[in-house]
């Protein structure tokens, strides 16, 4: 019975963070298909954005983010799809400064590819 009941909540965990991923997914790519439409090809043109379209992004962030992990994790694939070689740089120097060493990789690998 303990077993049945430790099952359960192990396959409920992983089902949650599949969730949670894909509500993740699902935001990242609403936010592209609207910064690819808007013509938004890279980081340079996302920090010009006008502020209308900063809040139709904000907006769609709202209704796909649960929590703050999500709305990080979202932040950090469109900044990571976004910038060119040197942005990424910076952007590997400042988590190795917050500790994000998964996402440090990530971006060590994309670097490597361009090399």
């Amino acid at each position: 019975m303990i077993c049945d009941y430790l099952k359960f909540l192990k396959e409920r965990i992983i089902m949650e963070k599949r969730d949670n991923l894909n509500k993740v997914d699902s935001c990242v790519n609403k936010i592209l298909t609207f910064l690819t439409e808007i013509g938004v090809s890279d980081w340079n043109d996302f920090m010009k954005m006008k502020p209308v379209d900063r809040d139709i992004i904000d907006a769609l962030i709202d209704k796909e983010v649960d929590n703050m992990d999500d709305l990080k994790e979202v932040r950090f694939v469109i900044r990571f799809k976004l910038s060119d070689k040197k942005q990424l740089i910076e952007y590997k120097k400042e988590l190795e400064a917050l500790e994000e060493y998964e996402k440090c990789a990530a971006i060590s690998k994309k670097l490597n590819k361009w090399i």
